[in-house]
């Protein structure tokens, strides 16, 4: 009788199971027991793994579902261990996997912000290198004009010291004359002339 029951209950299972089926999962128990039919009195026909992907192809009144696990078995297991909550056994290695991808994204960032900070401070070092010798340079262009004006300040006192030189020198000179001058306007009209000697043929 229960075989006649069971079979019955497959089959429209079965009418039905295209238009019902969903996914699910087992949840997080270590397993669960699948029955024939939608009891526990039922023959067990296998058991599915806890974190297993199934499709629910039909739900019941009691207390169990008709499943198809990974292996295309179908059953019923008890409803409270089926779940639409993807179970930690699926979500860990994905969350695993997406931080090891994370961390080599950051790993990627960190090699070329470190490529960056070196070219950076490269790039500053020689900034300051050349700072330091166009501030060199200026000392020393500041350091010739300071000589250049200190050597055009000596050559303009001894032009100047030339200058009143020539000057005294020309003066001493005009005095000479002016005084020569003098003593002939004076002295020359009282020399003693020569007195012309007369010719006489007679």
């Amino acid at each position: 009788m229960k075989f006649l029951v069971s079979l019955l209950v497959s089959l429209l299972s079965l009418s039905c199971a295209p238009n019902f089926a969903s996914q699910r999962y087992i949840s997080d128990q270590l397993f669960a027991y699948m029955h024939s039919g939608p009891s526990a009195q039922f023959r067990i026909i296998g058991s599915v793994n806890a974190g297993s992907t199934i499709n629910l192809l039909e739900g019941s009144n009691s207390n169990y579902s008709k499943i198809t696990d990974a292996k295309g078995r179908s059953g019923w297991v008890e409803t409270k261990f089926i779940t639409n909550t993807m179970p930690a056994s699926i979500k860990l290695p994905r969350v695993e996997e997406e931080l090891l991808l994370v961390k080599s994204k950051l790993s990627n960032i960190g090699a070329k912000n470190k490529i960056f900070l070196e070219s950076q401070q490269q790039t500053l070092s020689k900034q300051i290198k050349t700072n330091n010798t166009l501030v060199a340079q200026r000392q020393e262009l500041i350091n010739e004009i300071n000589s250049l004006q200190l050597g055009n300040s000596k050559l303009e006192a001894r032009i100047s010291r030339q200058s009143e030189e020539v000057e005294r020198q020309w003066f001493i000179r005009g005095a000479g004359v002016v005084i020569a001058g003098i003593f002939i306007g004076l002295v020359v009209p009282h020399l003693p002339r020569r007195k012309k000697k007369n010719d006489n043929w007679s």
